[in-house]
């Protein structure tokens, strides 16, 4: 497994950036995407990915699962194809926010992005996935459900459990990529959007990477 440059690169800069904002006053609300992104105040759209409206917790949880599906996504993407999935899928995802949810802040839509990539690997079952990559990826699918209703989440620790122990769950953990991203879409909630743009975009990043399929993640 090489190791994840460009996830403990924007790691270490979403950490500095959310120590600021939770130690000075009003950083949030100058750089969450608000309506305001659309009329003048452009940065929001970037800034957004920044900065986190979940408070600690949440702040903790989004950098977390940033540097487990991003080591995921590093395996099996080029550099630029992980930036375009990180970056490029999470800008796309503002304007998605904009209509369905149109204040907040967080990584969280940027780490969808990179879980699009994931989800298409464990499909093929690319030998260049951790063997806990799959557990890593349900146990985000499991918060991101939880987030619209807590108790779900231990959906997603119950399938992690059973993925980090049987080979035959990688592939299952794709389709529940899949099923994830249709229910949080139905719910308009803009990670399911997300999800969705990371989906449709890595047959194109994930063939450049040079993805080998019908081979089993090595354990």
């Amino acid at each position: 497994m090489r190791f994840p440059v460009l996830t403990a690169a924007v790691t270490t800069v979403t950490a500095a950036a959310n120590i600021v904002q939770l130690t000075v006053p009003g950083v949030l609300e100058r750089f969450e995407r608000t309506p305001a992104g659309l009329h003048g105040e452009w940065w929001r759209t970037v800034t957004s990915l920044f900065v986190q409206d979940g408070g600690i917790a949440g702040t903790a949880s989004n950098l977390l699962f940033l540097v487990l599906v991003g080591t995921v996504a590093e395996q099996v993407l080029t550099r630029p194809g992980w930036l375009l999935h990180y970056f490029g899928v999470g800008i796309v995802s503002e304007f998605v926010g904009y209509l369905w949810q149109p204040v907040g802040g967080g990584n969280s839509i940027a780490v969808c992005g990179l879980t699009g990539a994931a989800a298409l690997a464990l499909w093929r079952r690319d030998s260049r996935l951790p063997a806990w990559g799959a557990a890593a990826v349900l146990l985000w699918c499991g918060a991101l459900i939880g987030s619209v209703w807590f108790p779900l989440t231990f959906i997603g620790v119950a399938a992690m459990m059973v993925a980090q122990t049987r080979a035959w769950a990688v592939r299952p953990t794709a389709i529940a990529v899949v099923v994830t991203a249709l229910f949080l879409s139905a719910l308009a909630n803009i990670h399911g959007g997300a999800l969705v743009i990371g989906l449709l975009l890595a047959p194109a990043t994930i063939r450049v990477a040079g993805a080998r399929t019908g081979s089993v993640p090595a354990r």
